[in-house]
């Protein structure tokens, strides 16, 4: 077991030489450089994590929340599953690997779908009940305020009419 543990410490730190390596040579600004920095980015994190997930016991991995498919989560399952097509291909890997990689890849999936934007941060502040609460006394007060015009047409409309009866008679 320590030689195994040995083995794949060292294929880490020449993977994580060559990751380092092209991460700095990737520094231009241009979309292409920025999707391979973005790219090495997510591999070097993928590495890391499936370091430490070789360490723990099945028992003692963290239990990984459900995530919503969506646009973002089959782009993002798109490039980590290329990048784990080419982690397959450099070296052989018995069962244990695969799985341990394979949880890596969904801890990555999961935290990064899960960090909290900066747009939602704003809503945190006030209080779910308390949101709903304003709104339906916003909606009331549109509601009052329709009646109130309505009954106000409705007055102005009879004093018309009878003004209008009036001046009638007097002729």
């Amino acid at each position: 077991m320590d030689a195994n543990i040995i083995e794949h410490q060292k294929r880490d730190q020449e993977n994580d030489n060559t990751v380092f390596g092209k991460v700095e040579n990737n520094k231009h600004p241009s979309a292409k450089g920025e999707q391979h920095t973005v790219k090495n980015k997510l591999k070097e994190d993928l590495q890391i994590m499936w370091h430490k997930v070789r360490v723990l016991q099945m028992s003692e991995r963290e239990k990984l929340p459900k995530v919503k498919t969506n646009s973002k989560l089959i782009k993002l399952q798109e490039e980590i599953n290329g990048i784990t097509e080419e982690l397959l291909e450099e070296d052989e890997m018995n069962i244990t690997d695969i799985n341990n990689l394979i949880y890596a890849e969904d801890t990555i999936m999961t935290h990064t779908l899960n960090e909290p934007s900066k747009r939602s941060k704003k809503g945190r502040d006030i209080k779910f009940w308390k949101i709903r609460m304003q709104k339906q006394i916003i909606s009331w007060r549109k509601e009052l305020s329709v009646k109130q015009k309505l009954e106000q047409a409705l007055i102005m409309e009879s004093l018309i009419g009878k003004r209008g009866r009036f001046k009638k008679n007097i002729e």
